[in-house]
């Protein structure tokens, strides 16, 4: 078996695709298998399977998500002692683009969507063609949850980025209250945020204003800090009150509008982006995180790191974003250098 796809038929470019897998499968023909997986928990049966038969790449139709979910339960899988015992490495693996950011197939430079993609890697492999393989870092998650009767559970999990509290992860919150994320979404969160910060931060926002009402706390949303102690490399930072803590592995190009954790890009370290900006120093960064600069301000940590340790100290707890996956009720999370993960630069037509 050469080649196995796993497409989520919930992501935003599959929707309105119901035959989304037949077509891949047409594409694919006998050098391998397409599965449509309705929830996170069919996913692991699959990818059992595919390593079973040995496939050589695993291709994820769907967005960031879809990839993490597939790293996540394959890095699971190889501690289970079938495939631990038995010489088995997680295969080549593959991201496509058309989700809502798409951010790891830009960092590794993968063009086309999966059947572009797809259409590439058969005419490869039938014709006996390499890629230049590009080796990224993951991160390894390690967290406590609490579900809503009040008991802890430990979990763990791999990503490339993670948005765990603040500006990042209540961005994505009202990012993902769009009907159709796109780049346009990001540009229009930005928007919001900054013509509401004069209303939300003043006694404007109070007056009879002929204005949106949701543009009159739509700032102080975004700007709301998270209560949690941070650790960097063992270093507790002295705050208390963030209003961002982020963490990646790979640097992130947000729709060509935000260019970040470029850092990360170096092997063998995360890129930690961790503070108490107000507004203002937000907004005068702005030009800086387009451009992917290190950011200025005495309130802002941005630097690489080995590991950071986040714990709520509130009653609030976290909903961090992985790789665009949310993860609720959060009491404490984790983050160390993780695996190394094999993708070929597949460069593909666009259409």
């Amino acid at each position: 078996m050469q080649i196995g796809v796993i497409t989520n038929p919930h992501s935003r470019k599959n929707r309105s695709r119901p035959n989304r897998a037949s077509e891949l499968r047409d594409i694919v023909g006998n050098l391998g298998e397409v599965h449509s997986t309705d929830n996170v928990d069919s996913i692991k049966p699959v990818l059992r399977n595919f390593l079973r038969r040995r496939a050589r790449y695993w291709v994820a139709d769907g967005g960031d998500g879809a990839l993490h979910w597939i790293l996540r339960n394959g890095l699971e899988l190889l501690q289970e002692p079938e495939f631990r015992d038995g010489n088995y490495q997680l295969p080549m693996t593959i991201p496509t683009n058309g989700g809502t950011i798409d951010f790891i197939a830009n960092n590794v430079g993968i063009t086309g969507q999966a059947e572009c993609i797809l259409r590439d890697l058969r005419s490869s492999i039938e014709g006996g063609r390499t890629y230049e393989e590009v080796v990224v870092d993951s991160m390894l998650i390690r967290g406590i949850s609490v579900d809503e009767n009040g008991e802890e559970e430990e979990f763990q999990t791999y990503g490339f980025a993670s948005a765990v509290g603040g500006v990042g992860q209540r961005f994505f919150s009202k990012y993902y209250q769009e009907a159709d994320p796109s780049p346009k979404s990001i540009l229009k969160v930005v928007g919001n945020t900054i013509a509401s910060i004069p209303l939300s931060f003043s006694p404007l926002g109070k007056l009879p204003l002929p204005m949106p009402k949701h543009l009159r706390t739509y700032a102080s949303e975004i700007f709301d800090p998270a209560h949690v102690r941070v650790s960097l490399d063992g270093e507790v930072l002295s705050e208390t009150q963030f209003t961002g803590v982020h963490i990646a592995s790979m640097s992130i190009n947000l729709g060509g509008v935000f260019k970040l954790f470029t850092k990360a890009d170096k092997s063998g370290q995360m890129h930690a982006l961790v503070g108490s900006p107000t507004p203002m120093h937000v907004l005068r960064n702005l030009g800086r995180m387009h451009s992917g600069k290190t950011l200025r301000g005495s309130k802002i940590v941005d630097r690489a790191c080995e590991g950071m340790t986040v714990e709520v100290l509130g009653e609030e707890l976290l909903a961090p974003v992985i790789d665009g996956e949310i993860y609720e009720r959060v009491k404490r999370i984790e983050f160390q250098q993780g695996p190394q993960v094999r993708i070929p630069k597949i460069v593909a037509a666009k259409n």
